[in-house]
């Protein structure tokens, strides 16, 4: 396995969300080569369950795509976060109105490591209870119900396309599979 060594490094762009660095790179002792990476702050994904086993889902408008999309709450780490935990509870509130009295971190996961930084922290949130923030102003968001036993033919059917939600979903249905038929 050959050692990354970074010969160059200059950053392109500064945006509110995301900046862009500039890599000159070489591999052990083969030729430099260069390589955009976009940094990206920490960011968080949370399945909401319900006490009646429904997954509150949100469907979204996403400009980057162009349409809709139906996924699960996700956000940002922001510097009024005192913890990743905090920012999963904000969206929450922020996104489908409720807190979760119990929050239970199930993985973390790299974005897109072939060309951002961004490290997704995952959560479940179970106990669910009206506590609404208000919306971004940039979110346009419907929180929808799906039984938690129908998530696996909604991804298969491509109705759920977002690959962080499909990635948390799976990961929530996998982990607390001897858990969750109680919840169903």
């Amino acid at each position: 396995m050959s050692k990354l060594k970074i010969l160059n490094s200059r950053r392109v762009f500064d945006g509110n969300v995301l900046s862009v660095r500039v890599d000159e790179a070489q591999l052990g002792d083969g030729p430099a080569f260069t390589k955009e990476t976009v940094e990206h702050r920490e960011s968080i994904v949370v399945v909401p369950v319900a006490d009646d086993g429904q997954v509150l889902l949100v469907n979204q408008t996403r400009i980057a795509t162009g349409g809709r999309s139906l996924e699960v709450p996700a956000g940002n780490t922001e510097s009024t976060d005192a913890s990743p935990e905090a920012a999963a509870q904000r969206e929450l509130r922020e996104e489908i109105g409720h807190r979760a009295d119990k929050l239970q971190k199930i993985g973390a996961q790299w974005v897109a490591p072939g060309y951002s930084n961004e490290w997704m922290h995952v959560y479940l949130a179970t106990g669910l209870v009206p506590d609404p923030l208000p919306m971004d102003v940039d979110e346009d968001v419907i929180v929808e119900r799906y039984p938690l036993g129908g998530i696996p033919a909604m991804i298969k059917q491509g109705t759920i396309r977002d690959s962080m939600s499909i990635a948390a979903l799976l990961m929530a249905i996998c982990i607390f599979d001897d858990e969750l038929p109680k919840i169903r």
